[in-house]
């Protein structure tokens, strides 16, 4: 009786210490992954139950790496930035949904005497799509972010692929 309990408190606490931010290399079978030291990203699409799709944006940071949300009060050169360029046939809608939230004005930044609300925790970034084009297509974007402490510009390419109604994220071939 004494192993199965020490069996069951084993499992709960083996369980209970898994982050449901944390991207797992092996779990995550398509889109795009890039392992860098100060961070790993995952960008992918997804289709919600509303069979609406979104672009979806996992940041885990290592190593005490911090980054810009780009939620702060004025735009800022080093923070989190996508875009598509400009294409007919697929465009963001709304603003992007930052989870968690960042905590508003936890620092300064180098660039200026602006608060910053700094990310420095895994943070997914949901950006709702809205597909123009009933045909297959091809689109081009990036994300863009400095990470500190390193400060280097990340400039991040993809691109989105319509094929038969099907959505998926890949590396562009450049």
């Amino acid at each position: 009786m004494n192993k199965l309990i020490i069996l069951v408190l084993l499992l709960f606490t083996t369980s209970s210490s898994i982050d449901p931010n944390k991207i797992e290399n092996n779990v995550e079978t398509s889109g795009i992954y890039i392992e860098d030291a100060q961070y790993n990203i995952h960008i992918d699409v997804e289709t919600t139950t509303e069979n609406k799709l979104n672009l979806v944006v996992k940041m885990e940071l290592k190593n005490g790496s911090h980054f810009a949300s780009p939620h702060n009060t004025r735009n800022l050169k080093e923070q989190f930035y996508m875009d598509l360029g400009s294409y007919t046939d697929i465009d963001f809608v709304d603003a992007h949904i930052e989870t968690p939230k960042p905590k508003s004005g936890c620092g300064s930044s180098a660039y200026s005497d602006t608060k910053v609300n700094w990310i420095k925790t895994n943070t997914t970034y949901r950006q709702p799509l809205h597909v123009i084009s009933k045909g297959d297509f091809q689109v081009f974007g990036r994300i863009k972010f400095v990470i500190e402490p390193r400060c280097t510009l990340e400039e991040l390419p993809f691109a989105i692929i319509s094929k038969n109604g099907e959505f998926k994220v890949t590396q562009p071939k450049c």
